[in-house]
């Protein structure tokens, strides 16, 4: 009983070690602007949980100001 234990919770700290990576890799790629697309933000979240597959609807944030007015050229 013990051996099935071991091994069953070998196998769930594995799987969190596993969703960790995938969430940090998701983070990383939200700092550097990369949202959809393969190896995006949204890629890493469907690897995540495959169950939101088109569910998601990612609100890209804004860079720039709308209501700044351009530079002068």
């Amino acid at each position: 009983m013990t051996n099935s234990y071991t091994d069953n919770t070998n196998a769930q700290i594995t799987q969190l070690q596993q969703q960790q990576a995938l969430f940090t890799q998701a983070l990383k790629q939200m700092l550097q602007g990369k949202w959809e697309g393969a190896d995006s933000v949204e890629a890493l979240l469907y690897a995540l949980d495959p169950n939101m597959q088109g569910t998601l609807t990612l609100d890209v944030p804004v860079t720039e100001s709308e209501y700044e007015n351009p530079k002068d050229q």
